[in-house]
């Protein structure tokens, strides 16, 4: 673990122990979420470009209400089943389908079918490791 990672885990840390009982279970369940923003002197903020070293952060889209984005693509992670994950997301809407699909990193998402939805979602998640673990065994 580098040293950046240990400052900002503590830093984390420290905010999330002067949160309520209240905020941190919404939290744990989901139903909050912690933001990055820019901090009012940064680059960002004063509406200044930053330079190519320095990151800009990117909003998160909102996940639909109802919806653990974090929770969902945990269980899909832990599938060992393409039928799995497929069945798993078959009541989704495609409203919740896209925000998962933002949480997994997929882009051009907009256009598709829920259908299509479902089968890149499971393939980015589920398939990405099957692939990878029968590269592997060769």
């Amino acid at each position: 673990m580098t040293e950046l990672t240990r400052t900002l885990l503590g830093r984390v840390a420290e905010f999330l122990a002067g949160l309520s009982a209240a905020e941190v279970a919404a939290l744990a369940e989901g139903r909050a979420r912690l933001a990055l923003l820019p901090a009012a002197d940064s680059p960002v903020a004063a509406g200044r470009r930053p330079a190519a070293a320095e990151p800009v952060p990117r909003a998160a889209s909102p996940a639909p209400a109802g919806v653990d984005v974090e929770g969902a693509h945990a269980a899909l992670a832990a599938m060992s089943r393409r039928d799995e994950g497929t069945a798993y997301l078959a009541s989704w809407t495609t409203r919740q389908l896209r925000a998962l699909a933002a949480r997994a990193g997929l882009r051009g998402v907009a256009g598709l079918r829920k259908a299509e939805l479902v089968e890149r979602i499971v393939d980015r998640t589920i398939g990405f490791r099957l692939n990878s673990t029968a590269v592997r065994q060769r």
